[in-house]
């Protein structure tokens, strides 16, 4: 299966809206996974407003398979950072390859690094493709004892 992805920013809403069920189902489903970080309306607010960009994943007919968004992050010294944030939809570890499209995107715009906030199970595909972790992130529940 040949998969492209596509930075919706410039599309028409009629084009976007073709994928408006598959696209909320994923979120869905992202949201029920982390229902403390995340919900629709938030993930759905960042890209609306402009703040987060959202690339879809598409097969070789078009059909949707996942999306990822990125946002932008100019730090005060001017270091243009791509963070990637939510990836949801089908295909596993076979879209780390996606990443590479970005990247181009990134370096048009004139980012420094591309940082994806991924998983663990993310960590073999991501190294394949040249990342390395920079920060990990620890987390415990408190409400248990």
């Amino acid at each position: 299966m040949t998969l492209s992805i596509h930075l919706t920013t410039d599309w028409p809403y009629e084009r976007v809206s073709r994928y408006g069920r598959e696209i909320t189902a994923a979120i869905k489903k992202l949201v029920e996974r982390y229902p403390n970080d995340l919900s629709v309306q938030s993930i759905a607010d960042d890209i609306f407003s402009g703040k987060n960009q959202l690339w879809l994943i598409l097969d070789e007919e078009e059909r949707f398979k996942a999306f990822v968004t990125s946002e932008v992050k100019i730090s005060e010294n001017g270091h243009k950072t791509v963070m990637l944030g939510e990836l949801a939809g089908e295909g596993g570890a076979e879209l780390a390859e996606m990443i590479h499209p970005i990247e181009e995107w990134a370096r048009s715009i004139g980012a420094h690094e591309m940082t994806p906030l991924a998983r663990d199970g993310w960590r073999k595909p991501l190294a394949k493709a040249g990342y390395r972790p920079k920060f990990v992130l620890f987390s415990k529940d408190l409400t248990n004892g």
